[in-house]
């Protein structure tokens, strides 16, 4: 097997930079000394977990568009709530209570 000068060249430069980087001390450098790292951690965080929420929770909720459309699925429905109607029979504002005459 025949290697060409560029094989050589990476391999040499590859064990040089593994020999010079096992040789170095190094002072570790912890992600958490930096500035706002908390901050940023914490709003990543809310976001992720405000995605995942959205997306479980939202096929539960999600309604059609003509949800609260009664019309269609009871044609006796006259569209008016039997709370607002007004008073059938009243005497000086109030309405009568008992029979009626």
């Amino acid at each position: 097997m025949r290697l060409n000068i560029w094989q050589l060249l990476f391999g040499f430069a590859l064990l040089g930079s593994l020999v010079l980087g096992l040789m170095q001390r190094k002072e570790w450098v912890y992600l958490w000394d930096f500035p706002l790292f908390f901050a940023l951690t914490g709003l990543l965080g809310c976001l992720f977990l405000s995605w995942v929420a959205k997306g479980l929770v939202s096929p539960l909720l999600d309604r059609p568009e003509d949800f609260y459309d009664a019309s269609e699925k009871d044609p006796d429905w006259s569209g008016e709530s039997p709370a607002v109607a007004p008073p059938s029979s009243t005497s000086r504002g109030r309405t009568r209570v008992g029979k009626e005459g």
